[in-house]
């Protein structure tokens, strides 16, 4: 891929590659300056100001798309009453209210790290 292929992606909004290689050093890509770094250097900054956007660069991880799931409001309770004691049912319903909250603090923090 070209270095011009990356700031059309970035123009355009698209999800570029966390990591790159170019001139055999490592470059990450950071969401704030929308630029790969490689001690303190900034690829994009570099390569367009010196106009030499037609650079290859190696990508190192494809960006996959991760979807955060929903957070769970409440569970359908549908119980039958008759298969289970009335202790059964308060246990099985604590318990799943104890995983309701922990999912949703898993989706709280994958939504906090993106």
């Amino acid at each position: 891929m070209k270095v011009i292929d990356l700031l059309n992606k970035i123009a355009n909004g698209e999800e570029v590659p966390k990591k790159i290689k170019y001139i055999n050093s490592i470059w990450k890509y950071d969401k704030e300056t929308k630029d790969y770094f490689h001690d303190d250097l900034g690829l994009i900054y570099s390569m367009t100001s010196i106009g030499l956007t037609e650079g290859e660069v190696e990508i190192i991880e494809e960006p996959q798309e991760h979807k955060i799931p929903e957070k769970i409001d409440q569970w359908d309770r549908q119980w039958h009453y008759t298969y289970y004691k009335k202790e059964q049912l308060n246990q099985m319903q604590d318990n799943i209210e104890q995983l309701r909250q922990k999912y949703n603090k898993i989706v709280d923090y994958l939504e906090e790290i993106e």
